[in-house]
């Protein structure tokens, strides 16, 4: 593949993952794991490293993604502080041990779980009514660090795509507003994403195989162009998010979140082959 054209869609993919992280929380930022991983198999990566590079990249933009989004949503209020720093911890924790996990499953599995917990995600969503003041958030600590740790699991496992796993778990058990759980789960994917990038790169050390310009599994020359457009954009965008009513912010989340499950999973490829 032409290196330019490798160049500008990674800069295009960068300015839709920081304005749907920005807009969406960390949820909306598994749209550059379908670029990313057409990028590296296209360029003869095997599927599993394709995969397991796509998830530790995606992790480290998202990463820097969600510091310019956390703070544009302090400036708006956004984030409730109760519990936050012991689950930014927990949620620290299950990341490391999703990404060490993730080293042992077959990349179709990977694929199919990340396409399940999408598609699981946007029905709890559609279920679910979202709370419209702070008045009845739960206050049980363990419930908060049990689910902080959950979060982290999910996005060591599954790179970006757990992102798509806190949202509804913070409107449907904790009972966040919308607007509140975008803001607090930026903050927190900080510490989930951030230990779910250094394990990964510790676990890709020396490993063969993988892309030019690798840091273990997360590689630079994706992340470096991912992440220019995408911090731009990411401000913006979280700025915006104030400002959308929280009922289309949902109808949002729901269609980027399922049809990006049901790509990753293979499903429009079968519709199209028995067509």
């Amino acid at each position: 593949m032409d290196l330019l054209f490798y160049v500008v869609l990674l800069l295009i993919g960068g300015c839709f993952a920081g304005f749907m992280a920005g807009l969406l929380g960390i949820g909306g930022g598994i749209v550059i794991t379908p670029i990313q991983y057409y990028l590296l198999t296209s360029i003869g990566c095997d599927p599993k490293t394709s995969l397991t590079v796509t998830f530790a990249t995606g992790l480290a933009v998202i990463c820097v993604t969600m510091i310019n989004s956390t703070r544009k949503h302090k400036q708006n209020n956004l984030i409730v502080k109760q519990h936050l720093k012991p689950m930014m911890v927990f949620g620290f924790v299950g990341a490391i041990l999703g990404a060490v996990i993730s080293q042992y499953i077959d990349v179709e599995v990977l694929k199919i779980l990340f396409g399940v917990i999408c598609i699981v995600s946007t029905v709890f969503l559609v279920l679910i009514k979202s709370p419209t003041s702070l008045d009845n958030i739960k206050t049980d600590a363990g419930l908060f660090y049990s689910i902080a740790f959950a979060c982290g699991l999910a996005s060591g496992l599954i790179g970006p795509a757990g992102g798509a796993f806190i949202i509804p778990i913070f409107v449907a058990y904790l009972r966040y507003p919308i607007t509140n759980t975008i803001g607090t789960t930026s903050a927190l994917s900080i510490a989930t994403t951030l230990a779910g990038v250094i394990c990964y790169i510790v676990l890709g050390w020396g490993v063969q195989g993988l892309p030019d310009f690798s840091l273990g599994y997360v590689n630079l020359l994706q992340f470096v162009f991912l992440t220019i457009t995408s911090i731009i954009v990411s401000g913006y965008a979280a700025n915006l998010s104030k400002k959308i009513n929280p009922t289309k912010l949902k109808a949002l989340q729901v269609i980027v979140i399922s049809y990006i499950g049901l790509q990753m999973m293979g499903v429009f490829d079968i519709i199209l082959s028995i067509i």
